[in-house]
């Protein structure tokens, strides 16, 4: 009797998110992610609209205090997504409207 082909979860999900990997709405996805886990969901909620142009995140903040905080902060920000996401996506500036 043959065995059959065991896989890891892991190995499957890859499967599964490698089509979409280069798709620029996964990526956002992903970013909209970890904004969420890194600034919480207040700050989510007040953010308009996000959007990603090769290696720029744009962020348009319905807060005035938001975003001057958040400019205050952009290379922490920047950092502790690239860490969050690790080589899926790469962000190297943020620009906040």
């Amino acid at each position: 009797m043959n065995k059959p082909d065991l896989r890891g979860i892991s190995e499957i999900l890859k499967v599964f998110k490698d089509p979409f990997r280069d798709k620029n709405a996964y990526k956002l996805g992903l970013v909209q992610n970890a904004w969420i886990e890194i600034l919480g969901n207040q700050a989510f909620q007040k953010v308009r609209k996000f959007s990603l142009k090769g290696e720029t995140l744009y962020v348009k903040c319905d807060s005035n205090s938001l975003r001057h905080e958040l400019s205050m902060q952009k290379t922490r920000l920047v950092n502790a997504i690239q860490v969050k996401l690790g080589e899926e996506v790469n962000i190297s500036e943020i620009i906040l409207n």
